[in-house]
């Protein structure tokens, strides 16, 4: 029995900062980094499979497109024969049996993408580590943890910084994912094959933790990886300008963004909330918020513009009335999202 390629998961629940060390990881030559994010291949290979690790055929070409999309919106190398090759492969595959499982078809996409044995980096934004690294033996997970109260308000921004009808669930569903997050987090803190990182230790001392990193991959440190690249080129990460990183605002010498501590988007129900979520305080010292009923004046004005940093007010009138409809389903929709995480976390 051969032994598979090591896989290198990147977790956490999104604007934690794993874009960020993503793009950190790219450069280093003895490493293979799949572009952009395969974002919950695991979670939608669970869903689609029954629950099971097992994938059957028509799901593997259902999760493929999670990989041919990053492909093509990062313009990786030939990447539409790379695709057909997967399928290929795939298919001469079910030929033979009824099922692989999960471990099998990551196996078969990175040999079709990279034909090479070096460890993969995939960034899969999921906050599942128990479930990872007992579905995938051949894994280590770099998990990205962050402050839930900036967590969150730049979860906010990310949808609506321009206001906007954005399907209001993603953003009340974030109190869930950073639940999942810590709790994760703490139960595999002492895993060997899981490095939990702060995204502000790694904002502030980038050098020290990025060597820690490659000494838990058991790879040789690069200079490049003190910089945020994309196939070994220097770039902002962040925003994709492709501008020079010397002449980026608000970055360090290596591309990093320097952190604020930026709330201003968060309501008082919010902060509530977070402050309610288990397993932070294993991490984190956040401090307690009285409690505050969610309040639809507030919340109408936050969807309008009115409320947070960086927000955009929409000069458009017939706009305007658009999002002050569409503002009375979102309310409700976080108010009972809300009641409901609440409950979970009085179990």
């Amino acid at each position: 029995m051969h032994k598979m390629q090591e896989i290198i998961f990147i977790t956490g629940a999104g604007r934690c900062g794993t874009k960020l060390i993503h793009s950190l990881l790219d450069g280093n030559p003895k490493l293979n980094v799949v572009p952009g994010e395969v974002t919950n291949i695991f979670q939608d290979s669970l869903i689609n499979n029954g629950l099971s690790n097992k994938v059957h055929k028509q799901s593997s070409f259902y999760l493929l497109k999670n990989f041919e999309n990053e492909l093509k919106v990062n313009r990786f190398p030939n990447y539409k024969k790379k695709i057909t090759k997967i399928k290929n492969n795939l298919s001469k595959l079910f030929y033979k049996k009824s099922h692989i499982f999960f471990n099998e078809f990551l196996e078969i996409v990175i040999k079709s993408i990279f034909h090479n044995n070096y460890k993969t980096v995939i960034n899969i934004q999921n906050e599942n580590i128990i479930g990872l690294l007992n579905t995938v033996p051949n894994s280590k997970i770099i998990h990205m943890l962050r402050n839930p109260l900036t967590q969150i308000n730049a979860r906010y921004l990310f949808r609506y910084k321009n206001p906007m009808n954005f399907d209001g669930q993603e953003f009340s569903l974030s109190f869930f994912r950073n639940y999942n997050s810590f709790k994760n987090a703490f139960l595999a803190k002492d895993n060997k094959r899981v490095f939990i990182l702060k995204m502000e230790d790694l904002n502030v001392n980038t050098e020290y933790y990025m060597k820690k990193i490659f000494k838990f991959l058991n790879i040789k440190f690069d200079g490049i990886n003190l910089f945020t690249t994309r196939y070994r080129k220097k770039f902002d990460s962040v925003n994709y300008s492709g501008k020079p990183l010397n002449k980026l605002k608000n970055f360090n010498k290596f591309g990093v963004r320097k952190l604020n501590f930026d709330i201003s988007c968060l309501l008082q129900n919010d902060l509530y909330i977070i402050s309610k979520i288990k397993f932070v305080n294993k991490f984190y010292r956040i401090k307690k918020y009285n409690y505050a009923a969610n309040n639809f004046i507030s919340f109408y004005l936050r969807h309008l513009g009115f409320i947070g940093n960086k927000r955009k007010i929409s000069p458009n009138i017939y706009r305007l009335i658009k999002l002050s409809i569409y503002s009375i389903y979102l309310y409700f929709l976080d108010r009972n999202l809300k009641k409901t995480f609440l409950n979970h976390q009085n179990i």
